[in-house]
C-alpha cells in the first residue's frame, strides 16, 4: 500500500471516529433534555402536592373551628345584650389588616331590599394568643399552624323572611400565603334563635 492509500485510510478512519463522537454528543444532549423535562415535572408535581396539602390542612382547621363554635352554642358564641358571646363587643371591631383576611366578605354590602348586615369580623388568632389555654377555642392548636395560617370569623345577621327571626350566619375563613398570593378556605354554618321568639323549641339547630 503506497503512502497515498495509507493517508486515505487514516482519513476515513478519522472521519468515522468523528461521526461516532458527534452521534454520542447528540445522544447526550437529547438525554439531558429528557432529564431536564423529568426534573421539571417532578418539581411541578411536588409543588402541586404541597399546595394541595396546604389547602387540605386549611380545610381541616376550618372544620375544627366550625365544630368547636357549634359545640359552644348560640348563647356563648353570639349571646345577647345582657350576656354577650364570644363574637360580640370590641372584638368585632377589626382593623383593616384583619378585614383584609375575611376573604372578600368584609366588602359585602346589602341592597335596599336585603335585610342583612355584616355584624362582626373577629380575629380568632389574636384572641387565642391573648387568652388562657382553657379559654381558647382550640386549646391544642399547633404553633406551626398558628404561624402559617390566619383564622378570621365573620358573622352576618339575616332576618328570616317567613318568621322574622334573626339568623346568625358564621363564616370560618382560613387563609395562607401561596406563590405570593393569599388563598382562602371558607366554611359556613348558622345559629337560629331557639327561644320563645324564635322557633319555640329551645333546641338550637
Amino acid at each position: 500500500m503506497d503512502s497515498i492509500s495509507r493517508r486515505l485510510v487514516r482519513r476515513n478512519r478519522a472521519a468515522q471516529r468523528g461521526v461516532s463522537l458527534i452521534e454520542g454528543m447528540t445522544a447526550s444532549v437529547v438525554l439531558l433534555i429528557g432529564l431536564v423535562g423529568i426534573f421539571q415535572g417532578l418539581l411541578v408535581a411536588s409543588r402541586q402536592n404541597i399546595m394541595a396539602n396546604q389547602a387540605t390542612r386549611a380545610s381541616g382547621i376550618a372544620s375544627q373551628v366550625r365544630v368547636s363554635l357549634d359545640t359552644l352554642g348560640w348563647a356563648r358564641v353570639i349571646g345577647t345584650a345582657a350576656r354577650p358571646g364570644l363574637l360580640s363587643g370590641e372584638g368585632c371591631d377589626a382593623n383593616e389588616e384583619v378585614r383584609a383576611l375575611a376573604g372578600g366578605l368584609e366588602s359585602l354590602e346589602p341592597t335596599e331590599d336585603d335585610a342583612w348586615r355584616v355584624s362582626c369580623i373577629f380575629d380568632l388568632d389574636a384572641y387565642e394568643k391573648a387568652a388562657q389555654p382553657a379559654d381558647r377555642l382550640l386549646p391544642s392548636y399547633a404553633a406551626d399552624d398558628m404561624t402559617h395560617y390566619r383564622r378570621v370569623l365573620v358573622v352576618i345577621d339575616k332576618e328570616d323572611e317567613a318568621t322574622g327571626v334573626t339568623i346568625n350566619q358564621v363564616t370560618v375563613v382560613v387563609s395562607w400565603m401561596e406563590l405570593g398570593k393569599r388563598r382562602f378556605v371558607r366554611q359556613y354554618f348558622g345559629f337560629y334563635d331557639s327561644g320563645p321568639f324564635g322557633n319555640e323549641t329551645y333546641v338550637e339547630i
